[in-house]
């Protein structure tokens, strides 16, 4: 008896966890539109475009908007706590339009990153790389935060 009992509950577990997971699949799969992503050609504005690519999962259907976006980096030196060493503080800034397939304008602004610290060494080879991985980890979570901000615009249209 007490081994049905075991078989009952194994089964039930897994009967749960199968239908959580095809609810999950459905809830991915959402997206009733398309997005074509136009960008300058330069090396971090195309990061971006591939990481929003990948947040958006677009495919080559019919593209009901379009999304202008251009990345732009700040560097500004600041003190670290001891105050002996100086440090470069970089900020990303992206700017975009989102236009559908009217070309009419839905929605234009910028987002703001906050600022990512590099490491302060007397190597110019370390420093330019130190900057460079920042530059990339800002494109990456300035891309993050650009799809929830155009998928929430997006959603509130439909």
């Amino acid at each position: 008896m007490f081994i049905f009992k075991k078989l009952f509950f194994a089964f039930l577990i897994f009967l749960i966890g199968s239908c959580s997971f095809k609810n999950y699949e459905n809830f991915q799969n959402i997206n009733n539109y398309s997005i074509k992503i136009e960008v300058p050609n330069d090396k971090y504005n195309l990061y971006l475009k591939e990481s929003l690519k990948r947040f958006f999962q677009i495919n080559d259907n019919k593209n009901n908007y379009t999304l202008r976006t251009e990345i732009k980096f700040e560097s500004t030196n600041t003190l670290s706590v001891s105050g002996q060493n100086v440090l470069k503080s970089t900020k990303a800034k992206i700017n975009y339009q989102l236009i559908n397939k009217n070309a009419n304008l839905v929605k234009s602004g910028s987002i703001n990153t906050f600022p990512a610290l590099s490491s302060s060494s007397n190597s110019f080879y370390s420093q330019e790389k130190s900057i460079e991985h920042i530059k990339e980890r800002l494109t990456k979570s300035s891309a993050k935060s650009l799809y929830k901000h155009i998928s929430v615009i997006i959603r509130r249209l439909n």
